[in-house]
């Protein structure tokens, strides 16, 4: 890091977004960017293994450790949501699920306001983001960036539930990044030669011998300076110091969707009001800074495996430890190159519905209780899970600063189970993933359900199952949400309303859901917004 505290722009936040929109930016070298993280670039191991993701939820030297409020829906239960705090951000910690999402509901963000994200105007986007071999060439990139493959080679309880699926009438489906979203298939993953291929590797890696690209690491924002109705500064933390950045164009936040609606509202941008209540003078009125957020609620059922073919017999013991890091050496493939996911199914929970609206996730392991992650725990016995989570949730919460000091942890709401329509759909997952469980294919995997553990149960009794182990599946969106209408923070192009020279580009900024995983989605922002900006 040079002495240089002066750039053309300057980028908030070096994850999905973040990293995606930094590189790009930086190809210009008629213009300086600087790139501020508040964690390090991490040679940790486990970091681009991609079944060390197990160890890295357990503790803290990537992540932010956030836990929301005590949800009134989940029996009062506080859920652990987890940021990586390193570069690459949540994309050098999350589970390398390669999902675009469902072109219709980019199509619905065009609809609804949002020019320029209908489907046919970002597919160029997610094209130049990829370079994969796997499906049509017209509508997959070959030369991008991002190394995507899919899992493999099949293990025998991939293929069953892949079996399982066609049986309740579930189509297989060979690219659902393709020309059909929904059906069942085998998972793809930003992996290269068996490693994560994140952002960080993927574009901050290769961009960082520019001399116009500075990265600042260790570094956290705390407040955006503004002149008149203009943004110039950013205020930042370095161990005790306190230094002032300047941008000459533009900032940029991407620190997502907790952490960039914390960044603007400590800056004095958001509900005034509410603002006024902990001490922060407002700067701008912008009562949708840090409402609307949204995340997959994560419900987990789990079977004991009649077949040593689980990742439960292998990491229990020595020899399968041994022979699992073997073939990972030998070949950088099998369970170890990909993150306890190996296919899922994107369903309709009724028949009529445009769109798919569940998703059904297959996780070749099982543990005795994964709502408490300070503990890698596996069941002492084969074992695996079926995850389940509505793709379009309807309950909305919140994230609000409870001080102007940055380094209190903001106070996040999730709100899970508030809208009538999530409970329904929750219960409806439910029964779609015990429904392929029944099916000959699986069955005789299946010794028993362990989790729930009953073989009839009533909608209430679901209900109360699903209130007490329901977890996050890792997917906050839409704290600073983009549109045009009162409660929109951005414009279609990234904009904040009502001031100049400040932009969100983050999953903060989704509408909805894109539906199912969210990485993609935000590097596509991140690459959007570099798009915006070089053509102004």
């Amino acid at each position: 890091m040079s002495s240089q505290t002066e750039f053309d722009f300057v980028v908030v936040g070096a994850g999905a977004a973040g990293c995606a929109a930094a590189a790009r930016l930086s190809e210009r070298a008629d213009v300086s960017v600087l790139l501020i993280e508040a964690g390090r670039d991490d040679p940790w191991i486990w970091l681009r293994v991609p079944l060390g993701i197990g160890i890295v939820l357990t503790g803290e030297r990537a992540l932010r450790r956030y836990v929301t409020e005590p949800e009134p829906q989940l029996n009062g239960r506080s859920i652990f949501w987890p940021r990586g705090r390193v570069l690459g951000g949540t994309s050098t910690v999350n589970g390398m699920l390669w999902v675009r999402g469902d072109p219709k509901e980019y199509d619905d963000w065009a609809r609804n306001g949002c020019d320029g994200w209908d489907y046919s105007s970002i597919l160029p986007i997610l094209r130049r983001i990829e370079r994969t071999a796997l499906g049509d060439a017209a509508v997959r990139g070959r030369s991008g960036p991002v190394s995507i493959v899919e899992y493999g080679p099949i293990d025998p309880l991939t293929a069953a539930f892949l079996t399982a699926c066609r049986e309740v009438g579930i189509a297989h489906n060979p690219d659902y990044n393709g020309n059909q979203y929904d059906g069942a298939g085998i998972l793809q993953l930003n992996t290269r030669r068996g490693w994560r291929h994140g952002v960080r590797e993927a574009y901050f890696w290769p961009a960082r011998k520019r001399k116009n690209l500075t990265l600042m690491t260790e570094a956290v924002a705390e407040t955006i300076g503004f002149s008149g109705k203009r943004a110039r500064t950013v205020l930042v933390r370095r161990g005790d110091d306190l230094i002032t950045l300047s941008a000459r164009r533009e900032i940029v936040i991407c620190a997502g969707a907790i952490d960039s609606p914390k960044l603007l509202q400590l800056s004095g941008i958001g509900d005034p009001e509410r603002l006024r209540s902990v001490g922060i003078a407002p700067v701008l009125a912008l009562p949708g800074v840090g409402v609307g957020l949204r995340d997959h609620l994560h419900i987990r059922l789990s079977y004991r495996c009649t077949q040593p073919v689980t990742l439960n017999d292998m990491l229990r013991s020595p020899l399968g430890k041994a022979l699992l890091g073997l073939r990972y050496l030998l070949r950088h493939d099998g369970l170890m190159a990909t993150s306890t996911s190996t296919a899922h199914a994107l369903v309709r929970s009724v028949p009529g519905l445009d769109r798919p609206d569940i998703k059904i996730q297959l996780h070749p392991m099982s543990s005795p209780d994964a709502r408490h992650p300070r503990k890698l725990s596996l069941d002492p016995f084969p074992g695996f899970g079926i995850g389940v989570f509505s793709l379009q949730p309807k309950s909305v919460g919140e994230v609000m600063v409870p001080s102007p000091d940055a380094r209190v942890p903001p106070r996040i709401s999730a709100n899970y189970l508030d809208h009538p329509d999530d409970v329904v759909s929750a219960i409806a997952g439910v029964r779609i993933a015990r429904k392929i469980a029944d099916q000959d294919a699986l069955r005789r995997f299946i010794g028993e359900e362990t989790s729930p553990g009953l073989k009839a149960l009533r909608d209430a009794e679901l209900l109360d199952f699903i209130r007490a182990t329901g977890t996050t599946s890792y997917h906050p969106v839409g704290t600073c949400r983009m549109g045009r209408d009162a409660m929109a923070v951005v414009t279609p192009d990234l904009s904040v309303v009502g001031v100049a020279g400040l932009r969100v580009a983050d999953a903060s900024v989704f509408p909805t859901m894109p539906s199912a995983n969210t990485h993609v989605a935000s590097i596509l922002v991140g690459e959007r917004v570099a798009d915006v900006i070089s053509a102004v």
